[in-house]
């Protein structure tokens, strides 16, 4: 198995885990719905991960994250959970980046 495959697992089962600590520390349902959404997203790009939008999708959404928790940790200031998932998708995209470079999307990851 790809080790793009793993990160993406890995990657939305964090996600889905932030989701639940937040929905039960804070009984925030955004953050239930939007960790939820966001790591099955994660985990689907990892199961379909030859596909040739796959490594374009799974960029955007790190991205996206990056932006989102970002600005969070910086109105906020506290690092969990907003600095944990900007290191993790920085890591994400930087894979995403690294693999669209050197193989091109659509082709199976070394």
């Amino acid at each position: 198995m790809p080790y793009s495959d793993v990160l993406l697992y890995v990657y939305g089962a964090f996600l889905i885990f932030g989701g639940l600590m937040g929905y039960v520390k804070a009984r925030s349902m955004p953050s239930l719905v939007a960790g939820v959404v966001c790591g099955v997203i994660a985990i689907l790009l990892g199961y379909r991960y030859p596909w040739h939008y796959a490594p374009y999708a799974a960029l955007l959404l790190a991205l996206f994250l990056i932006f989102i928790m970002g600005r969070r940790y910086l109105r906020t200031r506290k690092p969990m959970p907003a600095l944990l998932i900007v290191v993790l998708s920085v890591i994400v995209a930087a894979v995403q980046v690294f693999n669209l470079v050197t193989i091109g999307a659509g082709h199976e990851p070394l």
